[in-house]
C-alpha cells in the first residue's frame, strides 16, 4: 500500500480538459516514483469538484483552471477556492489561466498555493506536475523520525547514556532478556542519550527537533508549536506558570482539568472560578454558559487569563469563537485545554469548534488520547502575539526532562504527518461510522446513544449558546438496564474486549479514535444488542445511584497556594465545616472539584461527599474519610 497523491483537474471546456489530463498523464512516468502512487481525476464542473473533494480523502492536489473570459465570473472561481478550503483546509490549489492575466487572478484570493499559465501546462506539464510532488513531499515530510531512524540504522558503538548501551544488558542477562525479546531490537537501539546534536535538542527546538516542530505548527496553523513528552498535564502547567504570576487573577472553569488547578497552585496566581452545570441524572457535566464567563470577564477585567477546556470528556463543545473574541476586547489571553480534541481542525464539521480556529492564544493537545502519537506524547501551540519565548522556555526546562524519550518525539513527528496528509480521510470515515452505528442504535428499547437532542434537554443553554458536540465522543445511556454498572462493565469487556473509557452511574463513553475500525463498532453493536433484548446471564439490580441534585460553590478564603504550602493537617470530612480546605477533593464520576485549596468548607460540602461516598464513588484527595485542611485555621 502507498502513498496516493491523486490530482484533481478542473477545467470547463471538455475538450482541454481531455488535453490536460492526457498531457499530465503521460508525464507520470517521468518522475519515476515507485514510492507513491500518482493519479489524475476530472471534473467540469465546480459542484461536481467539490463533491469528489468531500468523498475522496486521497485527493492531495487541485488544479483549477481559472477562466476569466467564462461566464461564471471571477468571484465565483475565489469563491470556490473558500468552499474549497471549508472542506480541506490543507488540500493546496494550483490555478492555470492566461499568464497575462495572473496577477489578478492571484489578487482574487490568498489561498491559491501557485499560478502557472495554461498553455506551458499544455505543451510542457512537467513543471506544474514536479511543483506538485514537490510540494507533496513537504507536507509528507517528517523531519526528525526520517533523521532519528537513518542514524538508529547506522548501529553505532554505545558509550554513552542509557545504560543497557542499546539492549546489551537486556540481552545478555538470563533474568532480564525476556524483556528484550517481548519488545524486540528496535525499541532498545532507537533508546539513545541526547547527546546526539544532529538530531537536536527538545529544550532548545534546534537541528532536526526544531524542524519537526515548524512543521507541525504548519500542519496545525499556528505561529508555534512545542513538543511535550510528559503530557499535556505538564503542557498545561508550562502555559500557566508562563503567563501567570504571583497574585494574577485568572478566570478557571471549575471543571478544568486538575493539571491546571496545580498550575493555578504553582503559580500562586489568583483563581475566579466558573462554575460548573451539572447533570444529576446522567453525572455528566457542560461547559460554562457564555453569559457566566462574559459576566466573570466583565466583573474581572484585571485577569490576564482565561482558561476553558475546549471539549468535554463527554465530547460538548463551547462556541470559543464568541468566548475568545469577548475575552480579547478585555485584553485578557485565552487558553484552551483542547486534550480531547486534537483532531478538530481536519473535518468541518468539526473545524467550528477548534480553539485554533476560534483565535485563541494558547492550546494544548494530548496527541495519544485520540490521535496517533505514543502516550505522554503532547503539543503546545501559541499564536500569542506577544508570546515571550524566551521565558517560556526557561518554564519549559523546569518541566522537561533532560533525557527525553526519542521514540515520544518521533510519534508526534509522524502524527502530525498522518492529520495533514490523510486526517480528514481517516475522520470523515469515523463520522460516517457512528452515523451508521446510531442508525442501528435506534431501534434497541432500553439503551439509546446521546445526541445534540439530548444535551439540548439537559441542558438550558445548549441551544443559546451554540453548543456543539463531537459524535466521535459515543455516550451511551444505560439507565434503563436493569443490571448493576458492575456487571455490564464485565460483560462488555468478556464478550468484546471493551474497557470503558470513562463511566457514570447511568452511562458509558466510548471513545472512537484515529485507531477506530468499522468493525470495532459493529462488535460495540452486537454485544449492546444482546443486552439491550436481556439475553445476557447477568443478576438483575435495581439499585439505581443519582448524584447530587446542586454542586456548592467555591468561596476562597486566600490564594489557593497560601493553603496548599502553609501548615496543614488531617481531619475527618464531619469535622471539617467552617475550616479552609488545604488540597484538592475531587469525586469520581463526575470529576469535578468540590473543594480546592484555600476554600472555606460548609456542611453543604460535607453532606455532598458523604452522599457520594454511601454510594462508594472515588474521592480524590480523602484518606480514609480524612481531607487536609489548614492547621489550626477557621474561617472568620
Amino acid at each position: 500500500m502507498l502513498p496516493i497523491l491523486r490530482i484533481l483537474l478542473i477545467e470547463q471546456d471538455p475538450a482541454t480538459l481531455q488535453e490536460l489530463s492526457t498531457n499530465l498523464s503521460k508525464t507520470i512516468p517521468n518522475f519515476e516514483r515507485d514510492d507513491i502512487h500518482i493519479d489524475i481525476i476530472e471534473r467540469l464542473e465546480l459542484k461536481q469538484a467539490l463533491d469528489i473533494v468531500e468523498e475522496d480523502g486521497d485527493i492531495q492536489a487541485v488544479v483549477l483552471s481559472w477562466d476569466l473570459q467564462n461566464k461564471v465570473g471571477e468571484r465565483t472561481y475565489s469563491r470556490f477556492i473558500e468552499q474549497l478550503k471549508g472542506i480541506r483546509l490543507e488540500l493546496p490549489v494550483y490555478v492555470i489561466g492566461d499568464d497575462t492575466k495572473g496577477l489578478e487572478i492571484v489578487n482574487e484570493s490568498e489561498e491559491i498555493e501557485s499560478f502557472f499559465f495554461k498553455d506551458e501546462v499544455i505543451s510542457d506539464p512537467e513543471a506544474i506536475l514536479g511543483y506538485m510532488i514537490n510540494d507533496f513531499d513537504d507536507r509528507s515530510e517528517t523531519p526528525f523520525w526520517t533523521a532519528y531512524r537513518r542514524y538508529v540504522g547506522e548501529a553505532n558503538d554505545s558509550w554513552h547514556t542509557p545504560g543497557h548501551s542499546g539492549g546489551s544488558s537486556f540481552r545478555n542477562s538470563p533474568y532480564i532478556k525476556d524483556f528484550y525479546q517481548f519488545y524486540g531490537r528496535n525499541v532498545f537501539v532507537g533508546d539513545l542519550s541526547v547527546s546526539v546534536d544532529s538530531l537536536g535538542s527538545l529544550s532548545d527546538s534546534t537541528n532536526t527537533i526544531g524542524r519537526a516542530q515548524e512543521s507541525a505548527a504548519a500542519t496545525f496553523e499556528v505561529k508555534h508549536t512545542y513538543f511535550v513528552t510528559n503530557g499535556s498535564s505538564t503542557s498545561n502547567k508550562i502555559i500557566l506558570q508562563t503567563l501567570l504570576r504571583k497574585g494574577d487573577k485568572v478566570i478557571i472553569d471549575r471543571n478544568c482539568h486538575k493539571s491546571v488547578h496545580y498550575g493555578i497552585l504553582q503559580s500562586a496566581s489568583l483563581p475566579v472560578y466558573l462554575s460548573s452545570i451539572l447533570n444529576p441524572k446522567y453525572g455528566i457535566f457542560a461547559p460554562p454558559s457564555l453569559a457566566d464567563i462574559k459576566q466573570a470577564i466583565e466583573q474581572n477585567t484585571d485577569a490576564k487569563l482565561l482558561v476553558l477546556t475546549g471539549c468535554t470528556y463527554d465530547g460538548l463543545l463551547s462556541d470559543l469563537k464568541q468566548v475568545v473574541e469577548f475575552a480579547h476586547q478585555h485584553g485578557i489571553k485565552v487558553f484552551i485545554d483542547e486534550a480531547w480534541f486534537a483532531y478538530s481542525l481536519f473535518h468541518p464539521s468539526l473545524r467550528y469548534y477548534s480553539a485554533i480556529h476560534a483565535g485563541a492564544d494558547y492550546v494544548t493537545h494530548s496527541a495519544h488520547k485520540v490521535v496517533s502519537a505514543f502516550s505522554q506524547a503532547s503539543y503546545i501551540h501559541v499564536n500569542d502575539p506577544d508570546f515571550d519565548a524566551d521565558f517560556f522556555r526557561e518554564i519549559y526546562s523546569i518541566y522537561a526532562s533532560t533525557s527525553p524519550k526519542y521514540q515520544l518525539i518521533a510519534s508526534l513527528d509522524v502524527c502530525q504527518k498522518q492529520l495533514e496528509m490523510e486526517g480528514y480521510k481517516l475522520l470523515n470515515a469515523l463520522l460516517n461510522h457512528v452515523e451508521e452505528f446510531k442508525q442501528q442504535m435506534a431501534s434497541l428499547k432500553q439503551i439509546k446513544v446521546l445526541g445534540k437532542e439530548d444535551f439540548m434537554e439537559i441542558f438550558p443553554h445548549f441551544s443559546g449558546d451554540n453548543m456543539g458536540h463531537d459524535p466521535l465522543k459515543i455516550l451511551i445511556d444505560i439507565s434503563e438496564l436493569p443490571y448493576s454498572l458492575k456487571d455490564i462493565h464485565k460483560y462488555l469487556l468478556d464478550e468484546i474486549g471493551l474497557e470503558i473509557e470513562k463511566y457514570t452511574h447511568s452511562t458509558i463513553l466510548v471513545l472512537l479514535t484515529l485507531g477506530g475500525t468499522r468493525s470495532k463498532i459493529i462488535r460495540l453493536y452486537n454485544a449492546l444488542k444482546k443486552l439491550d433484548s436481556g439475553k445476557v446471564k447477568l443478576s438483575k439490580s435495581t439499585r439505581r445511584s443519582r448524584l447530587p441534585e446542586n454542586l456548592p460553590a467555591i468561596d476562597l478564603a486566600c490564594i489557593p497556594s497560601d493553603a496548599f504550602y502553609g501548615e496543614r493537617e488531617s481531619v475527618p470530612i464531619a469535622k471539617s465545616n467552617n475550616r479552609i480546605c488545604a488540597g484538592l477533593v475531587t469525586p469520581y464520576p463526575p470529576g469535578i472539584p468540590l473543594l480546592v485549596p484555600g476554600q472555606h468548607i460548609t456542611e453543604e460540602h460535607i453532606d455532598y461527599l458523604k452522599e457520594l461516598a454511601g454510594q462508594g464513588l472515588t474521592i480524590q484527595g480523602s484518606f480514609d474519610g480524612e481531607i487536609y485542611v489548614l492547621k489550626g485555621k477557621v474561617k472568620q
